[in-house]
Formats: structure tokens, C-alpha cells, sequence
């Protein structure tokens, strides 16, 4: 099974190399490494082409400044079964393709693969799980999904044959994780694997410390879930359940904000 793993990057010259590195690292060899590049004007693109492996592949477009945009861009170049996300200040576990992978041809009615996550500023101290789930799981998870019991990190990887639209990632929106997430998990099971595969690093850097971002993404939350509710592929309760949580979710940033 190859895996087509999708990176975006823009001015990450400083970091990107060592998340090339993680893939390069992988106990599983078959993939292509698709690198999108938002028209960076450091280093990055010299950083990239310095690794001299043909199975990374660099994109680089004049400035688009959205992520959706780009994950589309990805997915057009990408020739594998499999579609991985991971972003350029992202590290993963040497063993994390050949755990995947293996989920995939042991079961092959799993279609979606999410696991758990790590923080880290350093890497040599790297922070407890995220999810306090104790084992796998593989079920209709929507529920977690919209209650943000499952959260749109970028660690999600899936068979390329679920994505049914030329552009899966909705361009309107900045960054379409959450949307497209709750979006698979309304038609897919979802396959949780518990142990950490990815390190993801804080630092100053990071969208989720921006304000507009986090503002949308609360706000971009309501749409989706309405347009699945309408489409009679959540009830009722749940999409009312949602709505309340994310609500809730909104007033106590604007709070903690003030």
C-alpha cells in the first residue's frame, strides 16, 4: 500500500527539515512525500530539494494563504491508496506508517485512522498523551467527533477512495479540518488507534495561537453540522448537543480572552 503524505508549509525553513527527516525515518517505505508550499520566502524550498530522495515532491505556488486550498492542491499530485496529513512543524514516531498500514490490511473495511497526540517544545521532553483513551477502538464516532471528544488534529490518514469530490477540503473556510472530519466520520467508522504517533510542537508560530483562527474555528462549526443534520445523517439531539457545546465552548474563550 503507498502512502501519499501531504505536507503545508509556509516560511517553516527552520523546522521542516526535521519533519522531512521523521518521514524519511519511517519503518515503512512505501510512500511519496507531497510538500505544498505557500510561496515561502525563506529557505524552505532549499531545505526540501537538499534532502536528495526522489519520493519527495515540491510544489511551490505563488501565495494563496488557505489551507483548504492547498490540501487540495496535495491531494490532485497524490498517487498512493493512502492519504496522510502532517504538518511542517510536525514530528512522527519511526513506527507510525507500518502501524497504520497494518490497521488498513488486517481490516480492510477500515477506511479512516485517527490516534493519539503528544505536545512538545522539545523533543526530549515530550508531553503525556492527549486522549486518555486506554485501547482501540473502532466505531461510528461521530458523536465524539461533534462533542470535540475527537479533535481535527492534522494526523488524520485514509484510503484515498472515500474522497467522493475533487476538492474534499471546502475552500471557503481557512482550514477545513474540523468540517472535513465531521464530514468522514458521518459516513465512515472510525478506527482509534491509542498510542502516540505524532509529536506536535508548540511554539510561536502555531494558528491555533491566532485569534482569528480559533474564532473561526468556532464559527465554522455551526454550518457542517446543520448541513448533516439536514441531510438526515446525524439526529437531531446530537446536532443540537453540538451546537450547545460549541456555544459554550465560544463564550469561555471570549472570556479567558478578555
Amino acid at each position: 500500500m503507498k502512502v501519499s503524505i501531504i505536507t503545508i508549509t509556509f516560511n517553516r525553513s527552520t523546522l521542516i527539515g526535521e519533519t522531512i527527516q521523521s518521514v524519511l525515518n519511517q519503518s515503512y517505505q512505501d510512500f511519496e512525500h507531497i510538500i505544498v508550499d505557500d510561496g515561502s520566502t525563506d529557505a524552505t524550498e532549499a531545505v526540501v530539494k537538499s534532502f536528495n530522495d526522489s519520493r519527495i515532491k515540491y510544489f511551490n505556488y505563488n501565495h494563496i494563504g488557505n489551507i483548504s486550498k492547498l490540501l487540495n492542491l496535495g491531494l490532485q499530485q497524490a498517487t498512493g491508496e493512502i492519504i496522510a496529513i502532517l504538518d511542517s512543524d510536525d514530528l512522527w514516531t519511526k513506527n507510525k506508517l507500518q502501524t497504520i498500514v497494518s490497521v488498513f490490511v488486517n481490516d480492510s473495511e477500515v477506511k479512516v485512522i485517527t490516534h493519539n497526540i503528544s505536545y512538545f517544545e522539545d523533543i526530549n521532553t515530550v508531553g503525556n498523551p492527549f486522549y486518555k483513551f486506554e485501547k482501540d477502538f473502532y466505531e461510528n464516532a461521530i458523536e465524539k467527533v461533534l462533542q470535540f471528544k475527537i479533535l481535527p488534529f492534522s494526523v488524520i490518514v485514509l484510503k484515498k477512495e472515500i474522497l467522493l469530490r475533487k476538492e474534499p477540503f471546502n475552500e471557503k473556510v481557512f482550514d477545513a479540518h474540523q468540517e472535513f472530519l465531521f464530514t468522514i466520520s458521518a459516513k465512515n467508522k472510525l478506527y482509534f488507534i491509542h498510542e502516540v504517533l505524532t509529536f506536535i510542537r508548540i511554539h510561536k508560530g502555531n494558528t491555533h495561537k491566532n485569534r482569528k483562527v480559533v474564532m473561526g474555528f468556532f464559527f465554522n462549526y455551526y454550518q457542517p453540522v446543520s448541513r448533516l443534520f439536514v441531510k438526515r445523517e446525524i439526529p437531531f439531539n446530537l446536532w443540537l448537543q453540538g451546537c450547545i457545546l460549541n456555544t459554550k465552548n465560544l463564550i469561555s474563550y471570549l472570556i479567558k480572552r478578555k
